[in-house]
């Protein structure tokens, strides 16, 4: 079996090379990024808050042993909002756009945001290697914390009044998802096979989230410099 330490330390290393050649990262920091490009990113944002459910209850559909799917399925009914339609995270997002005074999402969703949803539902549906699905899910869980972070630094300060709930409740959140999903991979690669299947997921998990921010930095014209537009 793989020590988690191990797990922890290499998927975190490649996550930290994405955020480093990432020209969105590049480009979204502190007073940088101004009240325009903050806007039109929580509205575009708003089509993959609402996604996320459907990627985790489709992960789970795929798992085979009790452990991994208890596991997710909690993490499911948090997203859910515990039951209460009210205090899903989609719900929370939206809350944080209507206490800001933003649109509540946009009417159509971005191409880029279709296709980072779509590629990743096919592969998850269609991998056969369920160690694969697992390091697909991965990916989003490591990244979330450290790009969440770097995200609402730079947006924060344009918004004060606004419910934060959405953003603060994440950033703890993840931790414990980041810490509950490196020991299931650990249980997944107590081989060499399943260890391999696991990295491939998170290296094709990883590559939908790079696009999807490169993407994302064209349609919000970002430079590294950061006009603050």
């Amino acid at each position: 079996m793989v020590p988690e330490k191990e797990i922890k330390d290499k998927l975190n290393g490649w996550v930290d090379d994405l955020i480093g050649r990432s020209p969105f990262f590049h480009a979204w920091k502190p007073g940088q990024v101004g009240p325009s490009l903050s806007e039109k990113f929580l509205v575009s944002f708003d089509s993959l808050v609402k996604s996320f459910p459907a990627l985790i209850a489709a992960g789970l559909s795929r798992m085979t042993d009790e452990t991994t799917r208890t596991v997710l399925a909690v993490n499911l009914y948090q997203e859910c909002g515990e039951g209460d339609v009210r205090r899903t995270h989609h719900a929370i997002y939206r809350k944080f756009l209507s206490t800001a005074g933003l649109p509540a999402g946009s009417s159509t969703e971005d191409p880029f945001s279709a296709q980072w949803r779509n590629g990743l539902f096919e592969y998850i549906q269609q991998t056969p290697s369920v160690g694969a699905v697992l390091g697909a899910l991965a990916a989003g869980e490591f990244l979330a914390q450290p790009a969440l972070s770097r995200i609402y630094q730079a947006l924060q300060p344009h918004y004060p009044e606004a419910d934060q709930e959405y953003f603060t409740k994440h950033l703890v959140l993840e931790e414990d998802h980041v810490r509950e999903i490196t020991s299931l991979i650990a249980l997944q690669a107590k081989d060499g096979k399943g260890w391999n299947e696991v990295q491939e997921g998170f290296r094709l998990g990883l590559s939908a989230w790079e696009e999807y921010f490169e993407q994302l930095s064209l349609f919000l014209a970002l430079e590294p410099s950061g006009s603050g537009k």
